[in-house]
């Protein structure tokens, strides 16, 4: 009887056990790290290049996932800018076609720069 007892406890404690992590939202890390593949093409300046190893992320923030990496040695293409606590700058590698998102911290700048904000289109000014 008691080993009985025992086995139907442990099951209502997998079952409900179970049930509480089904209620457990996804990680906020995984929630903001989705979509954003493509944004319009708002700067033809110039000035921005790659750093050495400059991560492509998924999305502008440092916990989203690497889509891949950027060297001075290969082109960039910089279409528009976002603040999500630092500057990011949505890029294209076009030697690789790998596009994403560049912190600010990890490009190299030959000159100030006025970029557009990638959502609102007003100008934000970046100084080299």
């Amino acid at each position: 009887m008691r080993s009985r007892l025992l086995s139907i406890a442990s099951a209502l404690t997998l079952a409900v056990s179970g049930s509480v992590l089904a209620l457990i939202p996804a990680s906020p890390a995984s929630a903001h790290c989705d979509g954003h593949g493509q944004h319009p093409d708002l700067y033809s300046g110039g000035g921005i290049s790659w750093g050495d190893g400059t991560f492509i992320r998924a999305y502008p923030h440092q916990d989203c996932q690497p889509k891949g990496q950027g060297y001075p040695n290969q082109n960039i293409d910089v279409h528009c800018a976002t603040l999500t606590g630092d500057l990011w700058f949505f890029v294209r590698n076009t030697s690789t076609g790998i596009n994403g998102w560049a912190r600010r911290d990890a490009l190299r700048f030959s000159q100030s720069v006025t970029i557009a904000d990638c959502a609102t289109g007003f100008d934000i000014r970046t100084v080299k």
